[in-house]
């Protein structure tokens, strides 16, 4: 991918800066013109010194006067119209790329997801996009705006005496050396650090998950020492970032206190000699004094910039990741039946080894087929390919005679559905997470189906129903409700092949028969795949698929292959044992 750089990282942000340009032109021209204010208050005040000293004018040092204090107001006005700007922008600009993230996070492909580091995906989403804001603000207007001004500085000084203006400007390509040579190794500190924090996310999301397993095996002193490894890693690399950062500025600290010093020297001759009145002096002396701060914020934010280029390439990378929008097919698949057939399927992941291999199998219209197998044997992967998480290596997919490949995800997935061992419950009430199966679904159609599902009587005997809270904010439901809500889910989405991925696995002997029965009712005239460990739910089956090493080595109705020495027993034998 495209290495970021200032220039680059600009064209990537163009479209998110035109979207608010009005907002941001307004935003510079208020800084312009506050900063047009701060160059024009020490030329009036020098003009104020003079008129008193050489010529003893009140009338127009009150009119001064009077001009500075409506200045003053104005620019505090000015101040609050600018920081309203800042916040909105800030706000929104932000909102823009966290949305284009997320959307990308929603179409990135399963190759991804599965490998996909937690918190990499968290810093890209909620801290990285308000770097870009800085970016813009303190990276972009502000560098801008100060070396503007510190050109018309320059000019000025140049204007009164070209010595003193050619002793100034020495600041800037003095400065500008300094900053090239410490601009890299900051660069690398910065990604060097994004790696560490994004690890350390990932890591913090993992303990927090697995907090109580950790008080369960008394291993609290070693969850602490790798806390303390994991923040000293990115307290570490922060504080080599800082000392350069540090280190450059000094440098220009002291080039500028050097030319200070001369400036001073040349400027006391003047004054002597009366080339320059008092006034003039102190017009010098500020203006000096505000280009070597000028240097001071460009230098600065020129350094600074190096840290949020790694930020930015960061969501750039991740905005250039490829999607399933690059499925090919476009047509919408239409399910009469629901038979499938695997032809000669092969699957690898990407610069893995290889999962599945020749894969031919066919499954007929209503059957309840149960996929077997050790884990890792590809059971999985074989299911995610009928719902287009994976496209086959070799080989295709046909489900009643279309080929999966030519039809689109949106309808293959609406056709086929998928229900997991972690059944998701989003916070929010019961009746917003059957909504989820179908969002237009009428009350009478909730009912129906929460009554298939078995889950009616539980949902009566809440206090607000279909309306009660689930989830962080609502009340816990046990794994047995969840499959029920699950099923309920499902039957209202209406798909016509169904897919359970280890779906009882963790569910009790006795809720596992009452959710092996409700299904039965619910979708017995639907093809199913039922992924599963548990010999109880594979004889609730018509046939048994068994998987080795991405090979099916044995196949056949259940109640032919349940005998001693078929790899059916065998699997379970080894189980139990």
């Amino acid at each position: 991918m495209e290495k970021l750089n200032y220039f680059s990282c600009v064209k990537f942000l163009k479209k998110y800066i035109l979207k608010y340009r009005k907002n941001f032109v307004m935003f510079y021209l208020g800084w312009l013109f506050d900063s047009i204010l701060a160059l024009l208050i020490p030329i009036i005040f020098g003009i104020l010194i003079d008129e008193v000293v050489y010529y003893q004018n009140l009338r127009t040092f009150f009119c001064l006067t009077s001009f500075l204090i409506i200045s003053c107001f104005f620019s505090c006005g000015l101040y609050f119209l600018l920081y309203s700007q800042h916040g909105y922008l800030m706000n929104m600009f932000g909102f823009e790329i966290k949305k284009d993230v997320f959307s990308k996070l929603q179409k990135c492909k399963a190759s991804y997801l599965d490998k996909a580091n937690v918190g990499n995906i968290m810093a890209e989403l909620q801290d990285y996009p308000e770097e870009c804001m800085h970016f813009i603000v303190r990276n972009m207007i502000h560098i801008t705006n100060e070396s503007i001004f510190i050109i018309l500085y320059g000019i000025y000084l140049w204007m009164i005496d070209w010595h003193i203006g050619l002793i100034a400007i020495l600041t800037v390509p003095l400065s500008t050396f300094v900053n090239f040579r410490f601009k890299k190794k900051i660069r690398i500190f910065g990604e060097t650090r994004t790696q560490y924090y994004q690890k350390y996310l990932s890591w913090l999301l993992e303990r927090l998950k697995g907090i109580n397993d950790i008080n369960w095996l008394g291993a609290e002193e070693k969850a602490e020492n790798d806390f303390e490894e994991c923040q000293g890693k990115v307290l570490d690399i922060t504080k080599e970032s800082d000392v350069s950062t540090v280190k450059a500025q000094n440098f220009v600290k002291l080039i500028n206190l050097i030319i200070q010093l001369s400036i001073y020297g040349i400027s006391a001759f003047l004054v002597a000699n009366g080339e320059i009145t008092v006034g003039v002096l102190t017009v010098i002396l500020s203006f000096y004094d505000k280009l070597t701060k000028n240097v001071n914020i460009v230098s600065s934010r020129l350094l600074d910039s190096e840290k949020r280029i790694s930020y930015i390439q960061r969501i750039y990378d991740f905005l250039q990741l490829p999607t399933e929008d690059e499925w090919a097919g476009k047509e919408d698949i239409i399910i009469n039946k629901g038979s499938i057939k695997f032809h000669d399927i092969s699957f690898s992941y990407e610069n893995r080894k290889t999962v599945l291999q020749h894969i031919n199998l066919q499954i007929n219209s209503g059957e309840r087929v149960a996929l077997l197998g050790k884990s890792g044997s590809g059971k999985s992967t074989l299911a995610y390919l009928l719902i287009g998480f994976y496209q086959p290596t070799k080989g295709k997919v046909e489900i009643d005679g279309q080929a999966l490949a030519s039809c689109n995800l949106k309808s293959i997935r609406q056709e086929v559905g998928f229900v997991q061992q972690n059944v998701l419950i989003f916070s929010g009430t019961i009746r917003q997470n059957l909504l989820l199966g179908k969002h237009n679904a009428s009350e009478q159609e909730i009912r129906d189906a929460c009554k298939i599902a078995g889950i009616w009587e539980f949902v009566q005997s809440l206090p607000q129903k279909l309306d009660t809270l689930v989830g962080r904010e609502g009340i816990d439901v046990s794994g047995g409700q969840k499959q029920r809500i699950a099923i309920a889910r499902i039957y209202l989405k209406d798909p016509k092949i169904l897919i359970f991925d280890e779906a009882t696995s963790a569910l009790d002997e006795k809720t596992e028969k009452e959710i092996i029965k409700s299904w039965k009712k619910v979708f017995s005239d639907r093809t199913s795949i039922v992924i599963t460990h548990r010999q109880e739910t594979a004889l609730a089956c018509d046939k048994a698929i068994i998987i080795e090493n991405g090979e099916i080595v044995e196949s056949g109705n259940v109640s032919d292959i349940n005998i001693k020495g078929s790899k059916f027993q065998e699997l379970f034998t080894v189980q139990e044992g």
